[in-house]
């Protein structure tokens, strides 16, 4: 999977297998800050179980520098193709790291992993996420109310998804 992944590039940016090693990186993403409050929180026994599950893709999102972000993929195996993008953290806001990120994403989902739909659900009030998302494709479905407990209060999370052949009407490399 690593030679297929290395093809997949915009701009300096490529997605890579996720590692063992790569776990302190991942987790250092997770908590930080800016990104702490739009993620459900897990441990690292979570991140390294997702490297062993066949159904999940842990990758990183690798500038010239060294690692920017991660990307976790599920439900690789479904006979539905749906793939759920689980997880995405870039260190680098702001910049257009994530937006690239996600269309280096969306060509792996689609091209490599052969999806049919990629989807995914965010919190209410994470806008710069939502904005992200929908520059690439994405289209609101719904919103699953009072759907999780963080820090005492409930909160809803919108489910977005793209199709692939909306994926490929908009997609830059068409």
């Amino acid at each position: 999977m690593l030679a297929v992944l290395s093809e997949w590039r915009a701009v300096d940016l490529e997605l890579r297998a996720s590692s063992a090693g790569d776990v302190d990186f991942v987790r250092s993403c997770h908590v930080a800050a800016d990104a702490a409050p739009f993620i459900s929180r897990w441990s690292e026994a979570d991140y390294r179980a997702t490297l062993e599950d066949p159904d999940q893709a842990h990758l990183l999102i690798v500038g010239a520098s060294g690692p920017v972000g991660f990307v976790l993929l599920a439900g690789l195996l479904s006979e539905h193709r749906g793939i759920e993008l689980r997880r995405i953290v870039v260190s680098e806001k702001g910049q257009g790291v994530g937006q690239l990120a996600l269309q280096l994403v969306l060509e792996h989902a689609f091209t490599t992993l052969h999806a049919h739909r990629v989807w995914l659900d965010v919190k209410v009030h994470n806008q710069r996420a939502q904005r992200a998302y929908h520059a690439v494709g994405f289209k609101d479905e719904g919103v699953l109310r009072d759907t999780l407990m963080t820090h005492g209060k409930f909160e809803s999370l919108i489910v977005m998804s793209i199709l692939e052949h909306e994926w490929r009407t908009t997609s830059p490399t068409d």
